[in-house]
C-alpha cells in the first residue's frame, strides 16, 4: 500500500542510481577535449534533444508567421490607402496657360520584390540588394515603399535584380510634404553616434511651426517615387537652419533592419507632348536632376 506524499523505497534507490550515472556522465563530458564534447553534443542534440529541439523551432517560426501574417494585413490595408490617394491625386489637372486640359495621368504600377539587407557590400546596413522584377535596361533611380512608408532607392541592376539603397544612406534625399500644414522640405537621414539612424526634415520655412505627429509624405515632383508615400512623423524641432530655416527630427515610418517584402514603383507614362519637369523639383535621393548619367548610383 501507497501513501501520499511516501515514495516507495525502490523508487528512492532508482533517483539515487540516476543521480550518479549524471554525475559520471558529466565528469567524463568535462574531461574530452573540446573536439570531442562538441561530437558528444551533436550526437545529443541528434537523438535525445531532437524532439525538444524540432518542438522549439516549430513554435518559433508559428510565432514569426504570425506576426508576419499580421504585418502583412497592416500593409495590405494601408497600401489600399495609398492607392485610394494616388486616385484622388490623378484627377484632370488643367493649365492655366493652356486651353486645352490634359487627360488624367496615370499612377504608375507597382511589383511585389524582396529585399536582402547588407548585400552587396557584406556588413554594409545602408546597402540592399532586391529579387523580384528584372531591372535590365530600366531607368533608374527607382523608388522602393511598402504598405506603410518608403524604404529607399534602386540604383542599378544586379543581376535580373537589383541593388540600391536605404534611407539611412547618406547620399539619401527625399522631398517631402507636411499634410495638413502645407509646408514642405528635404529630407535626409541622421545618424546619431551609437543610436539608430533618424531623418532630418530640412528647408521648411522659420514662419512655418510643425506640431510634433506631423506625417510627412513623399511630393512625388522628382518622379522618384509616387506621391503620398509615408516618410516619417516630426519628432520634435532640431537647431535652425543657418537662422532663417526650421528642420526637424522625424521617425521614419519603416525600419531597414525590418524590412522584408516591399514593393518596386514604376513611374507612369507621360502622355505624348507632356515632358516631366524635374529641374526645379528638390533634389532627391543624392542624385542630381540635371545629370543622371554623372550622378551616384
Amino acid at each position: 500500500m501507497s501513501y501520499q506524499g511516501v515514495r516507495p523505497q525502490g523508487r528512492k534507490l532508482l533517483d539515487v542510481v540516476f543521480f550518479s550515472l549524471a554525475l559520471i556522465l558529466s565528469g567524463v563530458a568535462a574531461g574530452l577535449s573540446s573536439a570531442h564534447q562538441s561530437q558528444v553534443e551533436s550526437a545529443v542534440r541528434a537523438t535525445a534533444l531532437y524532439p525538444f529541439l524540432l518542438l522549439h523551432r516549430l513554435a518559433a517560426e508559428r510565432g514569426q508567421i504570425e506576426r508576419r501574417v499580421e504585418g502583412l494585413l497592416a500593409e495590405r490595408d494601408s497600401l489600399t490607402e495609398l492607392l485610394l490617394r494616388y486616385r484622388d491625386r490623378t484627377a484632370p489637372v488643367e493649365e492655366e496657360s493652356s486651353a486645352q486640359a490634359l487627360s488624367a495621368l496615370p499612377a504608375g504600377s507597382v511589383a511585389p520584390a524582396v529585399v536582402y539587407p547588407g548585400r552587396p557590400h557584406v556588413g554594409n546596413p545602408d546597402l540592399f540588394v532586391l529579387s523580384g522584377p528584372d531591372f535590365r535596361g530600366r531607368e533608374f533611380p527607382v523608388g522602393v515603399v511598402t504598405g506603410i512608408g518608403l524604404v529607399g532607392v534602386v540604383r542599378a541592376a544586379h543581376g535580373r535584380g537589383g541593388r540600391g539603397e536605404f534611407w539611412s544612406h547618406p547620399d539619401f534625399r527625399v522631398s517631402v510634404l507636411a499634410e495638413g500644414e502645407g509646408v514642405s522640405g528635404v529630407v535626409r537621414p541622421l545618424r546619431a553616434d551609437g543610436g539608430q539612424p533618424v531623418l532630418l526634415l530640412e528647408g521648411a520655412p522659420f514662419q512655418a511651426d510643425i506640431p510634433p505627429g506631423t506625417l510627412l509624405v513623399t511630393t512625388g515632383i522628382a518622379g522618384v517615387y509616387p506621391p503620398g508615400v509615408p516618410v516619417g512623423h516630426i519628432r520634435e524641432p532640431a537647431e535652425p537652419e543657418a537662422g532663417w530655416m526650421k528642420r526637424y527630427f522625424v521617425e521614419p515610418s519603416v525600419r531597414p533592419e525590418e524590412v522584408r517584402d516591399v514593393f518596386v514603383w514604376t513611374r507612369p507614362e507621360l502622355p505624348a507632348g507632356v515632358e516631366a519637369d524635374t529641374a526645379s523639383a528638390p533634389t532627391e535621393s543624392g542624385a542630381a536632376p540635371t545629370d543622371t548619367a554623372s550622378a551616384r548610383r
